[in-house]
């Protein structure tokens, strides 16, 4: 198997008429796929980095150190380990933005929120769970901590309730334990009951999980092979006991049907 930096030399060789560009720029590029391939999640060593793209471990130090310095990485000073930075994040959910499934589903929520005079969240899955790429001001401001590229939980989000209901173990269950060992732990029996229902009726709720103060109800977007593609959630504050009516569960239900028969959805 090739390494990435054979890769791109064989790429530059085989094609003289490519126009000039950057070499220090494309290398920068093997860096980090270097550091995606080898770290994931958990973050990648000097030495790995280096061998992963085929350079001496002084140069990749320093298009590390550089990356480090823009915030396209970070690096972990107890362990040294590499992981990709703030910068990243910001230019990967941009790119996400682009996709037609997101653009669909943020435009159908959107009209949902003005419609209903409150704000409200775009999710999909990340490398780390639940990743929030839009966030959405639709009325009274809402104060949170949470925020485009905020990860939610899994057990205690009802984004989260929707990704187990719907993804296969195998996707989230490293995700689940590594909350658990974090703490955020519900009992199997109450989460495998959350889930169910969720499934079941077509939403999640939450009040005050993940957020003190803060209710949500979110629904699923599906796509034409009925898989999860992202989730829309509507807050409000929790103190509005009367906010989520049924005839409002019904419209947000509603909407999100409609998003993902425009993107394939046969249901």
């Amino acid at each position: 198997m090739k390494k990435i930096g054979e890769k791109f030399e064989n790429g530059l060789k085989e094609d003289n008429d490519k126009r000039k560009s950057i070499q220090s720029v494309e290398i920068g590029v093997r860096v980090l796929l270097a550091l995606v391939e080898t770290g994931g999640g958990e973050g990648a060593f000097l030495r790995e980095v280096a061998d992963h793209s085929g350079l001496s471990r002084s140069q990749a130090h320093r298009y590390l150190l550089s990356f480090v310095n823009t915030g396209v990485a970070e690096q972990d000073e107890r362990s040294g380990r590499y992981y990709l930075g703030g910068l990243t994040v910001r230019l990967g959910l941009a790119a996400m933005a682009r996709l037609d499934t997101v653009r669909i589903a943020a435009e159908h929520l959107e009209d949902l929120l003005a419609e209903m005079k409150t704000t409200g969240l775009l999710s999909v899955w990340g490398d780390y769970g639940p990743t929030v790429i839009r966030w959405i001001d639709g009325g009274i401001p809402l104060f949170t901590s949470l925020h485009t590229g905020s990860v939610l939980p899994l057990q205690t989000s009802s984004t989260g309730i929707l990704f187990l209901a719907h993804c296969p173990p195998e996707q989230t269950r490293e995700r689940v334990e590594r909350e658990r060992a974090e703490g955020i732990v519900v009992d199997d029996l109450e989460l495998a009951a959350q889930i169910e229902e969720a499934g079941r009726v077509g939403f999640a709720r939450t009040y005050g999980t993940v957020v003190p103060g803060l209710s949500a109800t979110s629904v699923p977007v599906l796509d034409s092979q009925d898989r999860l593609v992202a989730t829309m959630s509507v807050l409000a504050r929790a103190e509005q006991k009367a906010f989520f009516s049924k005839a409002k569960i019904e419209r947000i239900i509603d909407v999100a049907r409609s998003a993902s028969r425009a993107i394939g959805w046969q249901g």
